[in-house]
């Protein structure tokens, strides 16, 4: 009984239990949510990932990536886009769409 039960463990519950605790240090928490987010069609300054103000002006994000008001995002290699609704930009200049990070190939 003993042996199913190690065995158990090391096959079933310890396997999960990594898996949650990589997944928890990979997602961001709302906490670190500070950017800046095209929603209904506005800019809103975004604080621990609630709107806190409507954008007002460019913000440059750490990574050099300048955000308009508009929500033209300008990376320092020269490309650009818009955000769509639903899209974020983090203060480290990371896209984030539907909660997740998403790399800015656009």
């Amino acid at each position: 009984m003993e042996e199913s039960l190690t065995k158990f463990l090391r096959t079933g519950i310890y396997p999960i239990a990594a898996l949650l605790l990589l997944l928890s240090l990979a997602a961001p928490a709302a906490a670190d949510m500070d950017g800046v987010m095209m929603h209904g069609g506005k800019m809103m300054m975004m604080k621990a990932g609630r709107p806190a103000t409507a954008m007002d002006h460019e913000v440059t994000m750490s990574d050099g990536t300048v955000v308009e008001v508009d929500g033209t995002v300008k990376r320092k290699d020269g490309k650009e886009f818009h955000l769509q609704n639903g899209e974020m930009i983090m203060m480290d200049g990371h896209l984030m769409k539907g909660g997740k990070a998403t790399p800015m190939s656009q």
